[in-house]
Parts: C-alpha cells; structure tokens; sequence
C-alpha cells in the first residue's frame, strides 16, 4: 500500500510533463476501481468458502416436560422433569466439502478476473492513449497545412489584384481555407471527447497534459504459430477454468443431496423427589433423525439437471471465448503485417510522389501557366496522404496492442 501511494505521488507531482503510455497504463491500474472490487470480492468468497466447510450450529433444548396441569408441580408425577439438550445436524454425504470448494473455485475465478480486468483495463487507455495521440499530431499536420493554404490565399489575392487570376480562384482557396478551419475545430472535439475517456481511467489533470512525442516502441510479436498455441494460457481462458471448476462442485454437491442428512439429539432430565422426599433418578436421552431422500423428482433430479447444464453452459462459455481470441489474433495479425507493407509504401512513395506534386503545381500556377484548382487538388491529395500515413502508423500500434492483451501482457 505504501508503495502505491509513493508512486501515485511521483506520477501526481509531474502534470506539465507529457503524459507517455507507460504512465498512463501504470496510473490507471493503481486508481482502477474495478480492480478493488474484484479483490473485494475474492477475498469475501474466500471467507464464505472456509464458512461453507463447516457444520451447522449446534442447537441447545431447554424446557419442563410432562407437568401436571392440575397442579403444575415438579413433584407429583414421576415423568415430570426438566430436560436440556443439544441437538446437532449433519448435512448429507459430502456436501460441506463440495459447498466449500465451489466457493473456493468462484474466489479463484475472482482472482483471475482480476488479471483479465487488468489486460482489458490495459488495452483500454492503450486504444485511447493511441487515439488522442493520432487527432494530436493531426491537428499538427493540419496546422502546417494550414499555413501553406493561407500563403496559397495571399497569392491568390495578388495574382487576381494584378488581373492574373479571376474571383472564383480566389474564393475557391478561401473556401478551402476555410474547411481546414473546420476540419480543425472537428479534431479538437474528438481530442475532448478521447480526453474525457482516458481522465474516467487516470484522472481528468492527467489527461489533461500533453502527450509524449513518439509512439511507444513494443518488439515485434512471436509469430504467429507461436501465439495461437500460448492462446490457450490466457487469462480470460484461466477464468473461465475456474469457473468450469466451480460448476463440477456444483454438481458433486447436486448429486450429494440424494444421500440423507441425520440430526442426533441428546438430553438430561432433572427430575425432582418425591412429595414425601424420597429422591428420584435423573433421565438421559438421545435420538437420532434421518432424512429420507425418496421423493427426489421435484427436487434433486431437478437440481442435478440446473448444475449440470450449468456445467455445460461454462464448458461452452470457455469455448466461445477460445474462439472470440483466436479470431482477434488471427485479424489483428494481419492487420499488423499489412499495415507495415502500406506504411513503407506511403513513405518511401506516395508521400514524396504528393510533395513533388504539390510544389509542381504551385510552380505552375506561379508562372500562371494553370489556375488555382489543380493547386488546391494536390495540396488537399498530400494533407489527406500525410493524415492516412499518421492513421497507418497509429492503427499498426493499437494492432500490436492488442496483440500484446492476447499475450497476456
């Protein structure tokens, strides 16, 4: 705990320094609430767990029994007494055993949860970390752009005051100009709204600071053979285990109830002398009770059919999560191969190639050999492909990440 605190209070003293992943990552596990719940929960499944082993409550008797009612006394009849007892149940066969590991086997699936939660927690800030970075460096590429429109609008202005250039081309790089205005107003609404998601997880003053330069840098995953076979170790898979355990409890303790459950009693009556003095012995007493579980139908056979498809439906549940992850890493994959193969092709090609072409058109409207639209075509074709690069880059990265939650890490 002391530790924890000490860290929040290194990553608390430091909100003018840009926000990096790892920080962001690290913060969101330390104030997740989520996290606590799920260890809240475990640790009161363990407590019931070690509750759900034990017997019943012994139960105590106390009474007078066979008083006379014509003189209510406790010496005129020899059967009159005053008795106490215990009394003690026995639950069928095996059943506190099999009770207890069930909630045992729950209290685990907590704790595994919490791992799950954890990855998913992970995953979470990484996607949006990744968004804000990718509308940040957006509104950059836009802001640069900008000013190459601004400078195409002035020489518009000049090339129409000197009769080389008409009205409209004026007004058409006006108008461009002005969508890259809104264009820019749009991202700073998806950078609130990405902001507001990441400070529910760190806290909205760390969201609020700038974020770090460059993308985080992860190695490259295993391949893939190498993934679908620890895909079996996931977290999410190891949760469903536990549970899968739980339901086999269930159904032990199910098929236990078929088996009777007994109650011993045992007493001591107190008898008093009689009338003239002469004293009278004491009685004791015990008696056993057993259930007679004949009548099952309605009652086990049913109970033994709920766990029991409860069993089945968790064996399946684990099966469609096993399925749900395996095509996850197969797509994201994918998606993290051809990513690379599009990134290379926009910076060693169409991101030179839409350069060139934009200052070749500039060129060209400058010696007034075409008008303003082409110029305005190439410089929106090379903002778009300088935005497409930075969503590559980014999407590569949240592939990536999620290739890391399906390592587990």
């Amino acid at each position: 705990m002391l530790f924890i605190v000490f860290m929040q209070s290194i990553f608390a003293d430091t909100p003018s320094l840009p926000l990096s992943l790892f920080v962001a990552e690290r913060l969101a596990i330390m104030n997740s609430p989520e996290l606590q719940r799920l260890h809240a929960n475990a640790e009161a499944l363990e407590q019931q767990a070690v509750a759900d082993g034990q017997l019943p409550d012994p139960q105590l008797m106390a009474g007078a029994i066979n008083v006379p009612t014509d003189s209510f006394s406790f010496t005129q009849d020899e059967m009159t007494m005053i008795e106490a007892g215990l009394q003690q149940s026995f639950p069928p066969g095996h059943s506190r055993r099999y009770k207890s590991a069930q909630t045992k086997a729950m209290a685990e699936a907590e704790r595994r949860q919490m791992h799950d939660q954890a990855l998913v927690l992970l995953q979470d800030v990484r996607t949006t970390w990744l968004g804000l970075y990718y509308w940040t460096h957006a509104k950059q590429v836009i802001r640069a752009n900008r000013q190459l429109l601004a400078y195409l609008v002035k020489a518009t202005l000049s090339q129409y005051k000197v009769g080389n250039a008409n009205q409209a081309d004026v007004l058409q790089a006006q108008v461009e100009l002005t969508r890259l205005d809104d264009q820019a107003v749009q991202i700073d609404q998806q950078i609130a709204l990405l902001k507001a998601q990441l400070g529910r997880r760190i806290g909205q003053e760390q969201a609020n600071r700038p974020l770090t330069a460059a993308l985080p840098h992860w190695p490259a995953p295993p391949p893939l053979s190498q993934l679908a076979e620890t895909l079996q170790q996931h977290p999410l898979l190891s949760v469903d285990a536990a549970k899968i355990q739980a339901s086999e409890a269930q159904v032990a303790y199910a098929k236990e109830q078929y088996k009777p459950g007994f109650m011993i009693d045992a007493g001591y009556g107190f008898r008093q002398g009689t009338m003239n003095g002469s004293p009278r012995s004491d009685m004791v007493g015990a008696q056993l009770t057993i259930d007679l579980p004949i009548f099952t139908h309605q009652r086990q056979d049913k109970r033994l059919q709920s766990s029991t498809s409860q069993l089945v439906a968790s064996q399946l549940d684990q099966q469609i999560h096993y399925r749900d992850l395996a095509e996850v890493l197969h797509s994201q994959y994918a998606t993290w191969e051809l990513l690379a193969q599009r990134e290379t092709l926009f910076r060693q090609r169409l991101i030179p190639e839409a350069e060139q072409n934009a200052k070749a058109t500039l060129r060209a409207y400058q010696s007034a050999t075409i008008d303003v639209t082409p110029v305005l075509k190439a410089y929106g074709t090379k903002l778009d492909t300088e935005l497409q690069l930075l969503q590559i880059q980014v999407e590569r990265t949240k592939a990536r990440a999620m290739l890391l939650y399906l390592q587990g890490k």
